[in-house]
């Protein structure tokens, strides 16, 4: 769906704040406070028109590079090691000789915020989805790494023709990558859910799939700013 020049003045300007406002909360010297226009999408949702944007690599690694990588490096994926998959979208897509490097790039401010309106309102929930929020070291695992948070986390979960798109190998078949963001996105505004009694940061939607399992959809709010941010989807038998 193409953007109107006014949706996209009017999103430019709360993604600025937003963004101000997260660099200050979390004591950064630095954020991305602005996308060009032809860095937002706009799609429509079980007739609910939605909004999002965010970095260059970003987009590029999801809607390009990621399908090209699974082919050129089939083995990279499935494999368990978050640093595989970084390296056959750094070797598909040239981003750092040195592939410590690449990875700091990717996991600093790769970002994309999402909206359901373009103006700014009280009750609008904001969304972030990271590339990932952190990388761990698996323990009692040499040289492993997992995705912690955000999108690669979640991909783990999905995949495209059985085969995986991140470092698990469970199957969930969609078409493309960007469909996983659709899901979330329709699971966040459009499904009912509900913050966990112990920890009121933690904001959980379930799907029901079919009479045997469910799709759980966890968030984490940060109160300051009021953004929501993406720690994991994944599927799951129904409690009896």
């Amino acid at each position: 769906m193409k953007l109107k020049k006014a949706e996209f003045e009017n999103l430019r300007k709360r993604v600025q704040k937003i963004s101000v406002d997260l660099m200050r909360h979390e004591n950064k010297n630095h954020a991305k406070v602005g996308f060009p226009i032809t860095n937002y999408r706009k799609c429509e949702i079980d007739g609910k028109p939605f909004y999002y944007t965010g970095s260059n690599i970003f987009l590029i690694l999801v809607e390009e590079v990621l399908i090209k990588a699974r082919k050129i490096f089939p083995k990279n994926f499935g494999n368990g090691n978050a640093v595989s998959v970084l390296h056959a979208l750094n070797k598909t897509r040239f981003l750092c000789n040195n592939l410590k490097d690449a990875i700091r790039v990717y996991g600093n401010e790769n970002f994309i915020l999402v909206f359901d309106n373009e103006n700014e309102e009280e009750e609008n929930r904001i969304l972030r989805i990271d590339l990932f929020r952190q990388l761990n070291k698996i323990r009692h695992k040499k040289r492993r790494y997992d995705f912690t948070g955000g999108l690669f986390h979640v991909l783990k979960h999905f995949s495209i023709n059985n085969e995986p798109l991140s470092t698990g190998t469970d199957i969930n078949n969609v078409e493309t990558p960007t469909d996983v963001i659709k899901l979330i996105i329709k699971a966040f505004y459009l499904f009912s859910g509900k913050f966990d009694e112990d920890d009121s940061n933690k904001y959980t939607v379930i799907e029901p799939l079919d009479d045997k399992n469910e799709m759980c959809y966890v968030f984490y709010f940060e109160e300051v700013t009021r953004v929501f941010f993406l720690k994991t989807v994944f599927k799951r038998k129904i409690k009896i």
